[in-house]
């Protein structure tokens, strides 16, 4: 193969680091003179395709780790670690420049030699870009989240963290930061099947954006809650490898700060229940403010965070579900009494179960 390099990459980056965090930011396109008249009409696409050259790998394995530790098949990955150190990446063409193309969304290094550049064909795109979004969800529905996780996009993760939270605040948005954080520390991506296993202290807005975050939930298995007040949650793979992540005591007074009003419209709405609709307005457009503020606020201010190892529980068990004898509704057997060889729900064997509310844990008596 005869491969003519037509251009040089410049970027920022002069060594390998997060790609998430690298296609954030601008690169030039130097295209060699001798080349530049093929850049003729560029411009009417608005993304284009580079194909460049990992001119610093150095070998390659045909099973590799991703960067969030994930095993794969070299090919079934973006690693420049790759037989032929061939990359190609969809960027976006921001503007050109005579032989200069200014790009973002690619993750080469600096001096990267450039191979080709292709456009996209937009119309093909734009009329199928429903079902290729589709598609891509159904084999990682988290794809667009974990991009953010990745590029510590917190504004955009706090953004769609609300759509399941209800509202925004300044609770979620610390569990937000601290689930950030905790994801860059352990480097593994949580599939909703118990690889990575989440423990919050509080059943507050805080445990939401750790849910969010980390697809650790109570769904599935991978969230567990301690019943102990406190502004803190741990993060562990299967292996017991752990993060804990603390709320300083001094992060009140830093939070408080931010919108001092915001504490008295607090004691109106949320204490002091105040069904006024223009305070409950003006409530929510301070905790909108102070909740994207806290994102500003340097991470070591807020929390301390600790690297721990603990004991995980074994995987779920599966349970068989058992007709009840009385209200003929199924209920899962663990959560059944067995009478004279049968089946009864705690509801109709009259027998305690355990509630978890706004209040906590308690255990309940059937009504």
């Amino acid at each position: 193969m005869n491969i003519k390099q037509i251009g040089i990459i410049k970027s920022k980056f002069k060594e390998p680091a997060n790609s998430a965090e690298m296609k954030k930011h601008e690169s030039i396109i130097v295209i060699d003179d001798k080349y530049q008249d093929g850049l003729f009409k560029i411009e009417d696409s608005e993304y284009i395709e580079v194909v460049y050259l990992f001119n610093k790998a150095k070998s390659y394995n045909l099973k590799l780790h991703t960067f969030t530790g994930e095993l794969k098949g070299v090919f079934a990955s973006r690693s420049p670690r790759r037989p032929n150190f061939i990359g190609i990446t969809t960027v976006k063409l921001i503007e050109r420049k005579g032989k200069l193309l200014i790009i973002t969304g690619l993750d080469a290094l600096d001096n990267s030699p450039v191979l080709d550049i292709k456009a996209i064909d937009n119309k093909i795109f734009e009329d199928n870009k429903n079902e290729i979004q589709t598609n891509i969800l159904k084999s990682n529905p988290r794809i667009e989240i974990m991009s953010h996780v990745w590029a510590n996009e917190t504004h955009d993760l706090l953004v769609e963290a609300g759509q399941i939270h209800g509202h925004y605040c300044t609770g979620l948005a610390l569990g937000v930061l601290a689930a950030t954080r905790a994801m860059h520390e352990i480097r593994e991506e949580s599939f909703g099947l118990e690889n990575l296993i989440a423990i919050v202290e509080n059943n507050n807005c805080f445990s939401d954006g750790i849910q969010f975050v980390t697809a650790c939930t109570f769904g599935n298995n991978s969230l567990i809650f301690k019943d102990l007040g406190k502004q803190a949650f741990t993060l562990s793979k299967r292996n017991g490898k752990a993060v804990r992540i603390l709320e300083k005591p001094e992060a009140k007074t830093i939070l408080r700060e931010l919108v001092p009003e915001f504490t008295d419209s607090y004691e109106k709405v949320i204490k002091n229940r105040s069904q006024d609709l223009e305070e409950i307005a003006k409530f929510k457009t301070l905790g909108i403010e102070k909740a994207f503020a806290t994102l500003n606020v340097e991470f070591n201010s807020l929390f301390t965070i600790e690297n721990v190892e603990i004991s995980i529980p074994e995987y779920s068990p599966v349970y068989e579900s058992y007709i009840c004898e009385n209200c003929l509704e199924s209920t899962m057997s663990s959560r059944t009494i067995e009478k004279d060889s049968k089946h009864y729900c705690l509801n109709c064997s009259d027998s305690p179960y355990y509630q978890f509310d706004g209040f906590g844990l308690s255990l309940k008596q059937p009504k």
